[in-house]
C-alpha cells in the first residue's frame, strides 16, 4: 500500500474540502511531508465524519530550551460575575481557558518594575497593589491548538464535498491501476518477443552450424578452417 503525504493525499481526492477539517489532519499527520499510508488517512476521515473534527483555538507557544515552541498545561477556569447581582454586567459569569508556561521555556529578559496603583475592594478593606518587582519576558508565538475545545461536526455541505472527492478519487485511482496494468502487459510482450528470437547458449542458428566458439580452438571436424588446407 502506497505510502502518502498531504499533498498527494489530497490530489488523489481522498481528502476534505473544508480547511478546518484539513488543519485537523495535518495536525494528526505531523505536517505536510509526514506520509502515511492510505488505509491511515482513510480512517482519519472515517473518524472525522462519525465524530467530526476536532475544533482548533489559538494558544501562546514558548520556546524552550530544546529551541521548539511548546504549549502550556491547558486550564478551564469558571468565574461569577461580582455586580451581577446589582444588575451591572453583562451576566453571572462565564469559562475561560487558559494555557500556562511550559517550565523548560527560555526567559529571553525582564521587564523593568512596573509602576504600582492602588485599587479599592468594594469586598474588603484597604487597597491592593499588583505586581512590582520585574516580569520574565519569553519568546512566543500564537499557534493553533487542536482536540481540547471538542469536535463539530461536518455541514451538509462538507459531507456533499467528501463525497464527490471520494468519487474523483476513486475514479482517478482506477485510471493509474488501468495505465499501470496496460504498461505491464506492453511489457510482457516486448520481452517475450526477444526471449522467442534470441538464441540460447548451445542452440542452432539457422546454418547448421554450432554457436561460434562453442567448440573451442580444437581441430575438431567443425572447428574454424578445417578443410581449407590439405
Amino acid at each position: 500500500m502506497a505510502a502518502l503525504d498531504f499533498g498527494m493525499a489530497l490530489a488523489r481526492g481522498m481528502l476534505p474540502t473544508s480547511e478546518k477539517a484539513q488543519k485537523d489532519l495535518l495536525d494528526l499527520a505531523g505536517g505536510r511531508n509526514i506520509f502515511k499510508s492510505e488505509d491511515w488517512w482513510n480512517k482519519a476521515v472515517d473518524t472525522q465524519i462519525s465524530s467530526g473534527y476536532r475544533k482548533g483555538e489559538m494558544a501562546t507557544a514558548y520556546r524552550t530550551t530544546s529551541g521548539e515552541y511548546k504549549v502550556g498545561r491547558r486550564t478551564t477556569n469558571t468565574y461569577t460575575n461580582p455586580l451581577y447581582a446589582f444588575g451591572y454586567g453583562g451576566g453571572g459569569g462565564g469559562t475561560s481557558v487558559s494555557y500556562g508556561i511550559p517550565e523548560d521555556a527560555v526567559i529571553t529578559g525582564y521587564t523593568p518594575p512596573p509602576r504600582s496603583y492602588g485599587y479599592m475592594s468594594i469586598f474588603s478593606s484597604g487597597y491592593g497593589r499588583g505586581p512590582t518587582g520585574p516580569q520574565p519576558i519569553y519568546d512566543t508565538k500564537q499557534v493553533e491548538v487542536f482536540g481540547p475545545a471538542g469536535r463539530a461536526d461536518y455541514t451538509a455541505g462538507e459531507l456533499s464535498d467528501i463525497e464527490r472527492s471520494a468519487k474523483r478519487g476513486a475514479s482517478r485511482a482506477k485510471q493509474e491501476a488501468a495505465k499501470a496494468e496496460t504498461a505491464k502487459k506492453r511489457l510482457t510482450r516486448g520481452t517475450g518477443g526477444l526471449a522467442a528470437k534470441a538464441i540460447p547458449v548451445g542452440g542452432n542458428g539457422g546454418t547448421g552450424l554450432p554457436e561460434l566458439g562453442a567448440g573451442g580452438l580444437q581441430l575438431g571436424a567443425t572447428s574454424l578452417g578445417k578443410g581449407l588446407f590439405v
